[in-house]
C-alpha cells in the first residue's frame, strides 16, 4: 500500500473519500483493497483476509461486468453505509470502475459525499477519471497509481534524459504521452519552472506570489496547468519520502536539495501542502480561474512553511 496512505491511517487523518486512478485496473483494485483492509483491520492478518474475501461486515465492494452501475445499486450501497459500524470504528466501501456509474447514480452519491456519516470512507476506482463529474472530483482526495509494469525509466529506446523520465513516470504518463510531452510541450522547461517555484515558496520567499504571472505564461494550456499542479504535488511527496526514510522518486536529480529542504519541514506540513495541491486540482477541474487557483496554492504553501 502507498506509504502516504499508511501515514494517514497511522495518524488518524483519513479523508471521507478517495479517488484512485491509473492505467492498470488490477493494480488499482489491489491497492484499494489493501487500503480498505488496513483501515478496518490495522495489522490483523485474519481480519484483513476477511476483507479480501468480502466477508467483513463493515466493508462493501461494488463491482459489475455490466456496462453501467445503476442508481439502484448505488442507493442500496448508501443505505448500508448509513448504518453504524458493526465490527469496529469504520465502514469502508469501494466502487470499482466508477466511470460506469450513471449520471443518476453519481448525483445520488454526490449528496452522500457532501454529508457523509462519521467514520465512513469511500474509495472510488477508475481508469477514466475524465468521465467522472467535476463535482465528484472536488469531494475526493486524488491518488494516482503508476502502473508497475510500465516503468518509463526502463525504456532504453526513449531519447529522453533519465531524470525527466523519472518525473514522467511518477506522473503516470504512457510511453507515447512521454514522447509527445517532451517533443511538443516543452516538458523539461515546464519541469524547471515548477521546481524553481516550489523552492521559492518552500524558502518562505513571497517572490513566489509575484512569479505567478511568469509561471502562467509557461502554463499556457489547460493540460499544462493541470500537470503543473501534479508536478508540485510530486515535489512535496519527495520531501515527505525523505522524512519517512525513503528515496526521492520523482526528482532524483534534485535529491540533495530536497533532502536539505526536508530537514526544515515535518511530515504533517508536507501532508498539509499535498492536500492543498489536491484541492487546487479539484478547483481546476471545476474551471475556477487559473490565476486564483495558483495564487491560493502559493499563499497556503507559504503559510505552512512560516
Amino acid at each position: 500500500m502507498l506509504k502516504q496512505l499508511q501515514h494517514l491511517i497511522d495518524n488518524n487523518k483519513l479523508s471521507h473519500a478517495y479517488l484512485f486512478d491509473g492505467q492498470n485496473r488490477g493494480q488499482l483494485k489491489d491497492e484499494a483493497m489493501r487500503f480498505a483492509a488496513q483501515i478496518l483491520c490495522s495489522n490483523n492478518d485474519t481480519c484483513q483476509s476477511r476483507v479480501q474475501n468480502l466477508n467483513h461486515a463493515d466493508f462493501i465492494l461494488v463491482e459489475t461486468s455490466e456496462a453501467t452501475i445503476k442508481k439502484e445499486l448505488i442507493e442500496d450501497l448508501l443505505h448500508r453505509m448509513n448504518q453504524k459500524p458493526i465490527e469496529g470504528t469504520h465502514k469502508v466501501y469501494i466502487i470499482m470502475d466508477f466511470d460506469k456509474v450513471t449520471v443518476q447514480g453519481e448525483n445520488s452519491i454526490l449528496k452522500f459525499l457532501e454529508e457523509p456519516p462519521a467514520n465512513t470512507v469511500a474509495i472510488l476506482v477508475t481508469t477514466a477519471p475524465k468521465s467522472i463529474l467535476p463535482t465528484i472530483h472536488s469531494r475526493c482526495q486524488h491518488i494516482f497509481i503508476q502502473a508497475s509494469e510500465d516503468d518509463l525509466t526502463k525504456h532504453s529506446d526513449l531519447d529522453i534524459p533519465k531524470s525527466v523520465l523519472a518525473t514522467m513516470n511518477a506522473l503516470n504518463l504512457s510511453k507515447e504521452e512521454a514522447v509527445e510531452w517532451y517533443e511538443t510541450h516543452q516538458f523539461n522547461d515546464l519541469k524547471g519552472v515548477i521546481i524553481k517555484w516550489c523552492q521559492t515558496l518552500l524558502n518562505s520567499d513571497t517572490m513566489g506570489l509575484i512569479q505567478i504571472v511568469n509561471i502562467l505564461d509557461t502554463l499556457d494550456s489547460r493540460e499544462k496547468q493541470l500537470i503543473g499542479i501534479d508536478m508540485i504535488q510530486l515535489y512535496l511527496q519527495d520531501l515527505m519520502y525523505v522524512l519517512i526514510g525513503d528515496n526521492v522518486v520523482s526528482y532524483p536529480e534534485m535529491k540533495e536539495h530536497i533532502q536539505q529542504q526536508a530537514n526544515l519541514l515535518t511530515i504533517d506540513k508536507c501532508l498539509a501542502m499535498i492536500d492543498h495541491t489536491l484541492t487546487a486540482k479539484q478547483y481546476l477541474l471545476q474551471y475556477v480561474n487559473i490565476t486564483l487557483v495558483y495564487e491560493a496554492l502559493a499563499i497556503q504553501m507559504l503559510n505552512e512553511v512560516k
